[in-house]
């Protein structure tokens, strides 16, 4: 089994922070300390990702989430809230879907549960053929700001300096991996309709990567929906409080349900 490597803090029911696309576990570092006081929180990176040891050079989305499940399996912590930013809520959806994990509650920063479109399926070749032909640093570098609402760029600096840094650390390899992973990835509707705990849905209304009018479709098969105004792909850092109130009051409200 691939090491993961992973940092926690706080204390309560266990909840574990899957990051996105060619992110890694310090992305988390200034959000989780207002929520600490809440819950347990594991961030892990994903396999192949930051210190994570790499998965097999072709691989689903499917081996990735069964790597985490062992994972959580290892640290007793099976029974999770499972929270996924962009592609860590894809693998939060197969994790439930298809490995012996059994999560508390799930929740989407910015996800979906829908497969990719035809249109978005091109896309990520043109994404894994950029990325071969350029090189890690050069696609990072490229990627990350345009995922923050234009407006908010400029205060986010800093932010996407730090995205850049570490994003650009990462292999080749890998980030073609997961490119390609998320083109062929399953429709999980059914899914997060049939999952029986909670389910938290945060999404932008300037998100350029999950439009507003598919995280729309979500409402019906979740427990707790928020849109963020004035923000695009990257509400943990454009809409921080916004959002630590929002998770933090989820997890509280599962501790009352328990």
């Amino acid at each position: 089994m691939p090491d993961i490597a992973f940092w926690k803090t706080g204390k309560g029911k266990p909840l574990v922070l899957l990051p996105g696309f060619g992110e890694t576990k310090e992305m988390w570092q200034e959000f989780v300390p207002a929520i600490s006081d809440a819950c347990e929180i594991w961030c892990p990176d994903l396999p192949g990702i930051g210190e994570s040891s790499a998965l097999k050079q072709e691989f689903s989305l499917q081996d990735a989430a069964l790597v985490l499940a062992d994972w959580l399996r290892l640290h007793g912590i099976e029974n999770a809230s499972l929270i996924g930013h962009s592609l860590g809520g894809y693998i939060a959806l197969e994790m439930a879907a298809k490995t012996a994990a059994k999560p508390k509650a799930l929740g989407f920063f910015h996800s979906t549960a829908f497969a990719d479109s035809p249109e978005k399926r091109v896309n990520r070749d043109k994404t894994a053929e950029f990325i071969e032909k350029h090189g890690a640093p050069t696609f990072i570098q490229s990627f990350v700001a345009p995922l923050f609402a234009a407006k908010n760029r400029e205060t986010c600096q800093a932010e996407i300096e730090a995205l850049i840094r570490r994003g650009s650390q990462n292999s080749k390899e890998s980030l073609i991996g997961y490119t390609m992973a998320m083109k062929n990835r399953a429709d999980h509707m059914a899914t997060l309709a049939q999952f029986k705990g909670n389910k938290l849905m945060i999404c932008g209304e300037q998100d350029p990567a999950v439009p507003l009018e598919a995280s729309l479709k979500h409402q019906q098969a979740v427990t707790a929906f928020h849109q963020l105004p004035d923000c695009g792909h990257m509400g943990m850092f454009e809409k921080q409080v916004e959002s630590q109130s929002i998770i933090k009051d989820f997890m509280q409200s599962l501790a009352f349900n328990r």
